[in-house]
């Protein structure tokens, strides 16, 4: 009878011990799949923002070459082809969806310039197509004047935003 007992015993801490190593397994098991699951949403989430930010690269090329040709200082530079409503919208969704706070706070600062050179653009034209200039002819020359402060502004905001990109796809700076 000892013996029977002995083997009894001695196989429920086999299985206990089996159970314990399956748990154990199962447990491993989980952790991995979960670590294998964010990893993969990592990778998404950086070619996400990666192709958020080459979308944003070429709008800004555009922009600049836009800005170099508002009334330049010396001769006529060819302005660009507008870029179509649904590339905007969609470069804006990307940005809005993937991009961090700090690119989107530096675009809309880009955005605040390049509405400024659209402004002395129009105020230019208004005065060179008028009969009677007067007081816009003044405000016409003053808008000219300030326009190359505006280029440097837009180019400047640019460069800014071309580097947070960088260091965000670089990880030197947080994409969130």
């Amino acid at each position: 009878m000892n013996i029977f007992m002995a083997l009894l015993t001695g196989g429920g801490l086999v299985a206990l011990g089996g159970l314990a190593v399956a748990l154990v397994e199962a447990r491993r098991d989980k952790s991995r799949h979960r670590y294998e699951k964010d990893l993969a949403r990592e990778a998404r989430q950086q070619d996400r923002l990666e192709r958020a930010y080459c979308e944003l690269g070429i709008y800004l090329s555009h922009q600049t070459d836009w800005a170099r040709s508002v009334h330049p200082f010396i001769g006529p530079v060819p302005a660009p082809d507008p870029i179509p409503p649904n590339d905007r919208w969609r470069i804006e969704a990307l940005v809005t969806n993937h991009g961090s706070l700090e690119v989107r706070r530096l675009l809309e600062r880009l955005g605040e310039t390049g509405r400024k050179i659209e402004n002395a653009d129009i105020v230019i034209r208004m005065a060179e197509q008028s009969r009677e200039p007067g007081g816009l002819a003044e405000e016409a020359r003053r808008e000219r004047l300030a326009l190359e402060d505006y280029r440097k502004a837009l180019y400047e905001a640019a460069d800014d935003i071309r580097a947070q990109m960088n260091a965000e796809l670089a990880g030197q700076a947080e994409a969130r």
